[in-house]
């Protein structure tokens, strides 16, 4: 959360995919299990995010924060 009073936007532009997936220390061990090279997105093929929601690893929560991280990768 970030709370900047007169701030009506920010930019991630300076922030890698690489920094993103560390902010995200609760997927971390998913993510070390996807395939190399793994975009992390919906559509990526194999990727343990979704093996996890799928098969219940992952409650709602878990899967809000799949949802956060796709949309910031994006």
């Amino acid at each position: 959360m970030i709370d900047t009073p007169g701030v009506r936007s920010f930019g991630l532009g300076h922030v890698t995919s690489e920094g993103i997936l560390r902010g995200f220390t609760d997927l971390a061990e998913l993510i070390d299990a996807c395939p190399r090279g793994c975009s992390h997105q919906d559509d990526a093929p194999d990727c343990e995010l979704d093996a996890a929601i799928a098969d219940g690893r992952l409650d709602t929560i878990g899967a809000l924060r799949v949802e956060s991280l796709r949309r910031l990768l994006k």
